[in-house]
C-alpha cells in the first residue's frame, strides 16, 4: 500500500497498519501531521483515502501495546494492528504447545515455542518498519498523550504471572498433602 500523502517539507509521521474494524481488518494509514491526527482508509477521496477521522492530537487518546496502536477519539476506540495474523497465529501457537505439552510430546511443544517466538519477532518487526515508533514519536512531540508498553514488558508481566501461579499451585498442593 502506497503512502496517502507524499511526504514534503513538513514534519510528519505515518504508521501502515490494518484497523481491527467490525467486519475484518481494513488496511489503514495513521497520519500525524501539523498538530492534526487522522485515520485514512481506503476509498473515493482525490488521494484514494477517506478520513476516518481527523483530529488536533491533544483531542486523541493514544495507547500502544506491542504491534498496535489504539486511537480514542470522542470515546470511540480505533485499534490499528502492524500485523493483523500475528494475534491469531499467537492464540493458535499457544494453544498447540499446551496440547503437546499436555499430550508429552516435547518436541512438539519445543517447535510451537520457537514458532510463537518468531511470531513475536514478526510482529515488533512489521511494528517498526510500518513506521510505528516514529508515529509515536511525532505524536509525543505534538503533545498527545502516548502510553506505550512493548515487548520486554509483557514478556516480564507473563513470567511474573507464570511464577506465581507455580508458587499458588505448589502451595496449594502442599497444603493438600499435609
Amino acid at each position: 500500500m502506497s503512502s496517502p500523502y507524499a511526504y514534503g517539507g513538513q514534519a510528519r509521521a505515518a504508521f501502515q497498519g490494518y484497523w481491527a474494524a467490525p467486519g475484518g481488518s481494513v488496511p489503514v494509514w495513521l497520519l500525524v501531521e501539523d498538530g492534526r491526527l487522522a485515520l485514512l482508509a481506503p476509498g473515493q477521496g482525490p488521494s484514494g483515502y477517506v478520513d476516518v477521522f481527523r483530529v488536533p492530537v491533544h483531542q486523541a487518546r493514544v495507547s500502544s501495546a506491542a504491534q498496535r496502536i489504539t486511537v480514542t477519539v470522542g470515546g470511540t476506540c480505533y485499534p490499528v494492528l502492524a500485523r493483523p495474523i500475528g494475534p491469531v497465529l499467537g492464540a493458535a501457537l499457544g494453544a498447540a504447545g499446551s496440547v503437546a505439552g499436555l499430550a508429552g510430546a516435547e518436541v512438539a511443544h519445543g517447535r510451537a515455542t520457537v514458532a510463537r517466538a518468531g511470531n513475536l519477532a514478526a510482529d515488533a518487526s512489521a511494528f517498526s518498519r510500518q513506521g510505528g515508533p516514529a508515529l509515536l514519536a511525532a505524536l509525543r512531540q505534538s503533545g498527545a498523550p502516548v502510553r506505550r508498553i512493548g515487548y520486554g514488558p509483557l514478556l516480564a508481566i507473563g513470567f511474573v504471572v507464570g511464577l506465581l501461579v507455580v508458587l499458588v499451585v505448589t502451595v496449594v498442593t502442599v497444603a493438600a498433602i499435609s
